[in-house]
């Protein structure tokens, strides 16, 4: 009887995956592999394997080995960096962001990406640069409006923070979270009755934040005397 061919531990691989069996689907891409020592598609998937299973060390050894086999692939560079993120390798994740931007100029997710690393860093006129471009390029990631205006904000760019979150809104109008940056942004440009909206409204969202209750209760107390 012929035994299995790395193609055929692949397509095994793939339909355990639908079915959510982790630890066969690693099994049958070991096997592939072993097979086929420069099979990239298989390390690549078993780096995904291993993330999901939070095994970031794992994931990261099998992301850097599809690379070797194959040092063209974008998404095998995107998920390495991903996972170089999530370890605190940040500047590392960067170059491997920019990697895959390189091979995939569309690779917009990939771009956020690069913003938000570049964030963490607190390079901010670099985030800055990376989440514009995402936007113009895939309008519907929606987080990247979010932390557009966060950095924003913190370069003290207030009246384009605020409207960085007001589009942000537009899409996740559940975020208490922006609206509270949009009340705290309001407040700085002195428009008082925004702030508490936005306060009030973060507060309805999630009843326990304790910031915007602390504001909120600011506000009211110095629009009750000086108003």
């Amino acid at each position: 009887m012929t035994k299995p061919s790395s193609e055929q531990h692949m397509d095994c691989a793939c339909s355990l995956l639908r079915e959510g069996k982790l630890k066969d689907a690693i099994k049958e891409y070991l096997e592939a592999i072993r097979l086929d020592p420069s099979n990239a598609i298989a390390y690549k998937s078993l780096g995904s394997i291993y993330y999901r299973q939070t095994r970031l060390d794992a994931s990261i050894t099998a992301y850097k080995k599809a690379l070797e086999n194959n040092p063209k692939y974008a998404d095998a560079h995107y998920e390495l960096a991903i996972s170089l993120y999530r370890r605190g390798n940040i500047e590392e994740a960067i170059l491997h962001f920019k990697e895959a931007l390189k091979i995939n100029p569309n690779f917009h997710i990939a771009r956020y990406w690069l913003g938000l690393s570049y964030y963490y860093m607190g390079r901010l006129k670099e985030a800055i640069v990376e989440f514009k471009e995402t936007i113009k390029n895939e309008p519907n990631i929606g987080i990247a409006y979010y932390h557009l205006g966060i950095a924003l904000g913190r370069e003290s760019k207030t009246k384009e923070a605020i409207e960085q979150f007001e589009l942000f809104l537009v899409k996740c109008p559940g975020s208490a979270a922006a609206h509270y940056h949009l009340g705290a942004h309001y407040y700085a440009v002195g428009d008082i009755e925004k702030a508490i909206g936005h306060f009030k409204k973060a507060v309805e969202i999630d009843p326990s934040d304790e910031k915007s209750k602390s504001n909120l209760e600011t506000i009211e107390e110095l629009k009750s005397k000086f108003f």
